[in-house]
């Protein structure tokens, strides 16, 4: 089978340690290095994950022919009900005569029972390769010639009469042989009736519905999905990767596991995350910041039904929010002033700055009885300084960074760290369930919740480091990478932060689910408050400076695991 297809053709693809998945042959991407083995390989793009790898032509299959085999109905993976939508849709924008074409392509089931075919009879073949045939046994005494496509109908058939999309069409062997020309081969005639890819394409429609969303804000409501399109979308596609808690069995292939980072979840559960029943507090919500983290976090508190007025320093990415029922601020100042407690989301310490003491900052805003939230990843100073400022003007404060990447963050599957008031705390709970799966109250004193951060992200950067400079000396001593991740996943080194991150050096995708930048900075934080408390911090330390020069390499705003370009250099 693998002989016959070629560029351009839509498949299955078996990568270790993932289950078959949807995908199309490409032209090869200079960017992905090519195997060094002598047999025959495809370049694959898997679809809902839009990642690419080099695969051997016996773990590539045609997708149609091979769907009711690979098509999985339990254990579902995170991002493969996305890759299906995406392969239909893509069959869907086929022309007629490639799906055709598509159609001629045998099965595993088919190519075997021509293999041994020799042991049966023509008509038990056809049996066993079709569920059910209607037409009786033909009366011609000669045996007939070997059919590569048994399934495949003349064409003229009972117009307007519809197959059950659980049967194969009827094979009319008279009408086949009356269409033949002299040496018996058969003429293709134009299609009256419904051919097995217009059948296909009718339970694709009936599975699918109408065209899914271009857009992430269709996620606001229940009965819709999250598109497959990414590339049409205004924040990257719910793949999933998550820092904590993921099963590394399943996931979307050549992506962070999680797909990133994600939870292994059954379709029910699926759904359970993608729509909580949150009852929303009454109380008037702002958000500051619709970066990374802020866009996923806005949409679930939407989804969940808050009242949320929203504010970024780049006032275009507000406009989505607005068209899905958000109210737009014109400055921080007049966010706080609309609203009872207000959210703050941003980059790092100057930005918070800025956002806080400017001239139409947050505390111009703020009276008695306002609370304000900060969720950024900053300085123990900063924090404690805000607090501050807040109090001082009768204000509410509280610190909750998060942990978590994107896709959590899209997902509502955060961990919140929060330190600070505890009444302020117990209003947010709503919000915090709208967003993550669990919020730990770590004190009252401003800066706890902080240096919990700091120290989890500093293990993550070292724990990344250190993966990145071994995949680097395998490479260098001429070991499979694909090998090397592999032995990662099943042993006791595996864990969410290894699976993912090897998957992403070994794709060569370094799409930014945590920035390298804000990585290297929560070491430099880190390493501070090592300073201060007279902590030596050795590896630490180490990984700040590989961090550095992938920086300077300009990988900055690329994920964490493009250190391995600094690792390899």
């Amino acid at each position: 089978m693998a002989s016959k297809l070629q560029i351009g053709d839509l498949v299955w693809a078996k990568m270790k340690s993932f289950p078959a998945w949807p995908g199309k042959i490409i032209e090869a991407k200079p960017e992905i290095k090519k195997p060094k083995k002598d047999k025959l390989h495809h370049c694959i793009y898997f679809f809902g994950s839009e990642n690419y790898a080099w695969l051997p032509h016996e773990q590539v299959h045609a997708y149609i022919g091979n769907k009711e085999k690979f098509l999985l109905r339990s254990r579902v993976p995170k991002g493969f009900k996305e890759a299906i939508d995406a392969i239909e849709d893509a069959i869907k924008e086929m022309p007629e005569e490639d799906r055709l074409k598509a159609e001629d392509l045998p099965s595993i089931d088919e190519e075997l029972a021509q293999i041994f075919s020799d042991s049966a009879s023509a008509d038990e073949q056809s049996i066993k390769l079709n569920n059910s045939i209607d037409s009786p046994p033909s009366d011609k005494t000669d045996k007939p010639k070997k059919k590569k496509r048994p399934r495949e109908s003349a064409g003229n058939g009972d117009e307007g009469n519809e197959v059950s999309p659980k049967k194969t069409p009827k094979v009319n062997k008279n009408k086949a042989t009356s269409a033949g020309d002299s040496t018996g081969k058969k003429k293709i005639k134009p299609v009256k009736s419904l051919t097995p890819s217009e059948k296909i394409l009718k339970r694709a429609k009936k599975t699918v519905g109408s065209s899914p969303s271009s857009n992430i804000f269709s996620a606001l409501s229940p009965k819709k999905s999250f598109s497959p399109k990414i590339k049409d979308r205004k924040i990257p596609e719910l793949k999933v990767e998550s820092d904590l808690g993921y099963d590394p069995n399943l996931g979307a292939p050549g992506q962070p596991l999680s797909t990133a980072s994600g939870t292994q979840l059954e379709d029910e559960e699926i759904s359970k995350n993608a729509v909580k029943s949150v009852i929303p507090t009454p109380m008037r919500i702002g958000f500051l910041g619709l970066g990374i983290m802020g866009q996923g976090m806005v949409m679930n508190l939407l989804r969940s039904g808050h009242e949320v007025t929203v504010w970024n320093r780049t006032a275009q990415k507000c406009r989505d929010f607005v068209k899905a029922g958000a109210l737009k601020g014109s400055s921080p100042c007049e966010v706080v002033q609309q609203c009872d407690i207000t959210f703050c989301c941003v980059a790092d310490t100057t930005a918070v700055k800025d956002i806080v003491f400017g001239s139409q900052g947050v505390l111009r805003g703020i009276a008695s009885g306002k609370c304000f939230v900060e969720m950024s990843t900053i300085d123990e100073e900063t924090v404690q300084d805000v607090a501050e400022a807040i109090q001082a003007r009768g204000g509410v404060y509280l610190e909750a960074p998060v942990v978590g990447s994107r896709v959590p963050a899209l997902e509502g599957q955060l961990t919140i760290l929060a330190s600070g008031d505890r009444k302020l705390f117990d209003d947010c709970f709503s919000c915090f369930e709208a967003i993550g799966k669990k919020s730990l109250y770590l004190g009252s004193d401003p800066g706890a919740a902080t240096r919990m951060k700091l120290i989890i992200n500093m293990v993550m950067g070292s724990v990344v480091a250190s993966l990145s400079e071994g995949m680097a000396m395998a490479e260098k001593v001429g070991l499979d990478l694909e090998d090397v991740a592999e032995v990662l996943s099943l042993g006791s080194l595996c864990c969410p932060t290894i699976v993912h991150k090897s998957q992403a050096i070994l794709n060569q995708k370094y799409d930014p689910h945590f920035p390298l930048q804000h990585q290297q900075k929560d070491l430099r934080l880190a390493l501070q408050l090592g300073d201060k408390v007279e902590q030596p911090l050795y590896i630490a330390a180490a990984a700040n400076e590989l961090y550095k020069k992938a920086r300077r390499l300009g990988y900055g705003e690329s994920d964490i695991s493009a250190v391995f370009r600094a690792a390899s250099n």
